[in-house]
């Protein structure tokens, strides 16, 4: 896991990814559902139709991780990166626990250490306060046929490595552009 300099993770919670239920009986070891990688690049002419939507890429990765006594029925690392208009040379990130929900995965937004003011409202786009440094938000991942579905059931803080500044990405569900992300499979 990635540190932010001063030796604390910026992975503190779990949040929430739906997938495919785990077999009975899987252990820690288990593959998780939906593992492996997924990107969307999005095209010029979407974004011209959707002028609202601040991504213009996003990847996810979902890996099979032993999270030891803490497990609660975390199964997987879920990492999700996103580049955004007009700054789209470095990603923001957000590294999530995730553990199986219904037919999904549910997965935490990544905290890290960065200190800055919270922010008074809550708006999507780049920010230089928090949104809530403690409470990060969570993103869920559904299958597709050809891919899955990352949703923001109701907000995710995403950081830019090495995640101990700003600016901070904030992606709500309250955008109907951010609600939520069709990627397909991709190499790892």
């Amino acid at each position: 896991m990635r540190g932010n300099g001063r030796g604390t993770s910026p992975l503190r919670g779990i949040a929430m990814v739906a997938s495919l239920a785990v077999a009975p009986g899987a252990a820690g070891a288990a593959e998780p559902p939906l593992a492996g990688c997924y990107e969307r690049v999005y095209e010029v002419a979407h974004l011209l139709e959707h002028k609202a939507q601040i991504p213009v890429r996003l990847t996810l990765s979902i890996a099979a991780k032993d999270f030891g006594n803490q497990a609660n029925g975390y199964v997987a690392e879920g990492v999700v990166r996103v580049w955004v208009r007009g700054n789209n040379d470095r990603s923001f990130d957000s590294i999530g626990a995730c553990r199986v929900a219904g037919n999904g995965l549910a997965c935490i937004g990544s905290v890290s250490a960065a200190e800055a003011p919270t922010c008074g409202s809550q708006p999507d786009g780049l920010l230089s306060c928090r949104i809530d440094p403690d409470h990060p938000g969570g993103f869920s991942v559904e299958g597709r046929p050809d891919g899955v579905v990352v949703l923001i059931p109701d907000r995710l803080e995403l950081l830019r490595p090495p995640y101990d500044a700003g600016p901070y990405l904030n992606l709500s569900s309250s955008n109907v552009e951010h609600r939520a992300f069709q990627l397909k499979k991709a190499r790892c």
